[in-house]
């Protein structure tokens, strides 16, 4: 096995550029793969850390809206889904992506002052909104920093001129590079009066499973047009994170087709030079399935070393798009156990694909004319 292995080493290290651009190649579709993934993944979970850090049980929005953020719709229904079995109280939120100053978009919340969402935030300076009537905002600190306000800059929002009353600090990303104005306010900025496009359910202290399966039916019956969701499924059913995700692998597919191609060829070209020294190996005995043993396993520690490489310079990447001004505060990064797997995975994967073709010829070879082979 120590000569075997021994062998497969010799001969990566024979052409040693060769090799090196091979492992470049998978290098960067595995890259691809991980900086994407990783951004679509991270993009989803900002979402639900969001969701449930307002201590938010059920999000409640309009069904036939496929944009990446539901259109408005009229805030009547809040009083009905108040009085719900097991519903402790309901809030209207407006959510909108604003172009400002700067920044091409900033996300602007519309919150009701004094209700459950505010809870979870942590004021660094300046104060609370107080009422609706109040023409403030509060902004999260990565905002702040972006662009460049602290408490008593003035900020514009479409055509109206509001002040900064405070500065505060989440534990969602998505939050802290967001600004928040009393609701009534970014409606009436909006031209959006009376208009929300989700309603955030906190639930009753003790309530079940089988209680919020009941109260979700009881939503879809009584509001055919909406739907409650947790804070999980409106992630994962957010155009926006879906098409994320779709790109991500679209873009990740052809470059990793790129990586197979490559690793084909290197492979196929050792097998060319190395016809002679085949042949010497089938005449001494060496079996054919060890010789394509040998030839397979080129190929796969070769995308493997690529794979490694690959997940360092997705995750270079991803940091490094996370602190360009255009990024900061908008996408974060979610390093996990099963992406570091699927990146393995993705290179042993193509390492296979990769070397089947050559480790077929190269162990169908016929000791006779791979000697005579010049």
């Amino acid at each position: 096995m120590k000569f075997f292995l021994a062998v497969i080493c010799k001969n990566l290290l024979r052409r040693f550029v060769r090799s090196l651009l091979t492992v470049v190649g998978i290098a960067i579709g595995v890259g691809a793969v991980v900086a994407l993934a990783s951004i679509a993944w991270g993009f989803q979970k900002t979402w639900e850390e969001a969701y449930s850090s307002r201590g938010t049980d059920l999000i409640v929005t309009k069904i036939t809206s496929r944009s990446p953020l539901p259109e408005p719709f009229s805030d009547q229904i809040l009083t009905d889904l108040s009085a719900l079995p097991h519903v402790q109280e309901v809030t209207g939120l407006l959510t909108d992506m604003i172009g400002l100053e700067d920044s091409p978009t900033v996300m602007v919340f519309g919150w009701q002052p004094k209700s459950f969402l505010w809870d979870h935030l942590k004021l660094v300076s300046g104060r609370w909104p107080t009422g609706d009537d109040e023409k403030v905002a509060v902004i999260g600190t990565v905002a702040a920093e972006m662009l460049r306000k602290t408490v008593g800059s003035p900020i514009q929002i479409e055509t109206t001129e509001f002040k900064v009353c405070g500065i505060f600090e989440s534990s969602a990303l998505i939050e802290n590079g967001a600004i928040i104005l009393p609701l009534r306010q970014l409606q009436k900025a909006t031209d959006r009066e009376a208009r929300v496009n989700f309603l955030n359910l906190k639930l009753k202290p003790g309530t079940t499973l089988q209680d919020v399966d009941l109260l979700r039916a009881t939503i879809k019956e009584r509001f055919p047009s909406f739907k409650a969701f947790s804070a999980g499924e409106v992630a994962q059913n957010n155009t926006g994170i879906q098409m994320a995700k779709a790109m991500s692998w679209g873009t990740s597919i052809i470059a990793l087709i790129v990586g197979a191609v490559g690793v084909a060829n290197t492979v196929l070209m050792s097998v060319f030079e190395r016809t002679h020294e085949i042949g010497i190996l089938l005449a001494i005995g060496w079996r054919r399935a060890r010789i394509l043993g040998m030839i397979l396993l080129e190929s796969m520690l070769l995308s493997l070393i690529g794979g490694i490489v690959g997940i360092g310079v997705g995750f270079a990447g991803v940091k490094i798009l996370q602190r360009t001004p255009i990024m900061q505060g908008k996408i974060e990064g979610y390093i996990s156990a099963d992406l570091l797997g699927l990146a393995i995975l993705i290179a042993l994967v193509l390492g296979i694909l990769g070397g089947l073709y050559p480790a077929y010829r190269g162990s169908r070879l016929h000791p006779r004319e791979a000697l005579s082979y010049e």
